[in-house]
């Protein structure tokens, strides 16, 4: 199944990783949501972006375990009571965040555009760090593209340099589409690279 991109989600701990993909993305319209860093990155480069920050961030522990974020990624696009409940669940939490930010204009904040599931999913880990283990453990980027692995039928995933550089050439050939035994090769290689990550994390205790 062929998949037109329209909403993207971008976390990178490399931010120059995504250079490449960026003027593909414009190219086609796609919207980019992106966690703060990444977004005020892709800011400074010219290009729009909407942060998914919420807030709750604990030392930097939850920046992108959010239920609305999560349910972007995961909602199956064939499903109607998958975007309805999507869209309820957007209108919730909108009106909450505008509630507890009166006054307080937070990059949080989204419009009605946040009820739409998310097409593409690009997450680079950040590096393990053994004199700051277990903390330096990614506990968000692993599950975001656990996500998109579960949903590959729906949406596409990169998750290193290589795979993000595959994904803007795979756009550029199929003008701004993903094609099916694309995303299923991306996911075959994402699941191993979850797998050795957490090896390495296992072998670090």
């Amino acid at each position: 199944m062929k998949i037109k991109i329209k909403n993207i989600l971008i976390a990178v701990s490399v931010k120059s990783s995504i250079d490449g993909v960026l003027p593909v993305l414009k190219e086609y319209g796609v919207r980019i949501w992106a966690t703060e860093g990444t977004a005020n990155y892709i800011k400074s480069k010219g290009y729009k972006a909407t942060s998914i920050v919420s807030g709750f961030d604990f030392d930097g522990r939850v920046k992108s375990l959010d239920k609305l974020i999560l349910a972007r990624v995961l909602s199956d696009k064939s499903k109607s009571k998958h975007l309805e409940e999507l869209k309820k669940l957007s209108s919730v939490i909108l009106s909450e965040t505008k509630n507890l930010k009166k006054g307080d204009p937070s990059p949080s904040v989204q419009d009605d555009a946040s009820a739409e599931p998310f097409d593409a999913v690009v997450v680079e880990l950040y590096q393990l760090d053994e004199k700051n283990f277990p903390e330096s453990m990614d506990i968000g980027g692993v599950t975001l593209i656990r996500a998109a692995i579960k949903n590959f039928s729906n949406i596409a995933l990169a998750f290193d340099e290589e795979s993000i550089k595959k994904l803007t050439e795979h756009l550029k050939i199929n003008t701004g589409s993903t094609q099916s035994a694309f995303r299923t090769e991306q996911v075959k290689k994402a699941s191993r690279f979850v797998a050795q990550r957490c090896n390495l994390e296992a072998e670090m205790f």
